[in-house]
């Protein structure tokens, strides 16, 4: 693995997540949309954001949005520390946020456009990363 990839533990799915990481697979970005108020809510939520409803669907988003805030943690290399990786906070066109895995040397800015794409992890499930700057 180079070093600029990510160094996260795979994921596993489980029975909620199965619709997120069959989308992902197929590239797709989905998130929840609450069939009460149609407000959208991040993948990890299992009722409405908005109005507590669980009549909540995946539905597949577009994947552009914008940088909030990232990190980046560092690893020792000798004399020196070095990024490991950075995860991005992006807040997506549609409204909720996701957090994104970018290259240990991204360049990134609060506000700046991205799209989201996917990169699976020793065998597990695809992430998000943060694939196109606009």
């Amino acid at each position: 693995m180079r070093r600029d990839e990510m160094i996260l533990l795979p994921l596993q799915r489980d029975a909620w997540s199965t619709e997120f990481f069959d989308a992902a697979g197929r590239g797709q970005l989905v998130m929840l949309r609450c069939g009460n108020c149609h407000e959208w809510s991040a993948p990890q939520s299992r009722r409405c954001a908005y109005c507590s409803s669980d009549d909540v669907t995946w539905t597949e988003v577009a994947g552009w949005g914008e940088i909030v805030s990232w990190t980046a943690p560092h690893i020792r290399d000798g004399e020196t520390t070095k990024p490991a990786y950075v995860i991005a906070l992006i807040q997506l066109d549609e409204g909720p946020w996701i957090y994104a895995q970018a290259g240990a040397d991204s360049e990134l800015s609060v506000g700046q456009t991205v799209k989201i794409g996917f990169n699976s992890v020793d065998g597990g499930e695809p992430l998000p990363v943060v694939a196109i700057p606009r």
